[in-house]
């Protein structure tokens, strides 16, 4: 991946954290750790792309697995 994206990305969403810190306070808990939770995953799969590790997603299975057995399916040899 590009790395200026990378880097973008991070000082965006660096920015994006700080200015909402401060409504954490004010939010529900099951908001907050809901935020928390979409915030550490968004992390961890940026942290996996930065070090070249590209994590199973789903559209790869589909498009590697379901899309040919289906068009197999369709289309019949």
């Amino acid at each position: 991946m590009n790395s200026q994206f990378l880097i973008w990305f991070m000082v965006l969403m660096a920015f994006h954290l700080f200015l909402n810190l401060k409504h954490w306070a004010r939010q529900p808990k099951a908001t907050a750790r809901l935020y928390a939770f979409i915030t550490i995953i968004t992390v961890g799969l940026f942290l996996c792309v930065a070090s070249g590790y590209q994590p199973p997603m789903p559209t790869r299975f589909f498009i590697e697995r379901v899309s040919p057995w289906v068009f197999s399916i369709i289309h019949p040899q």
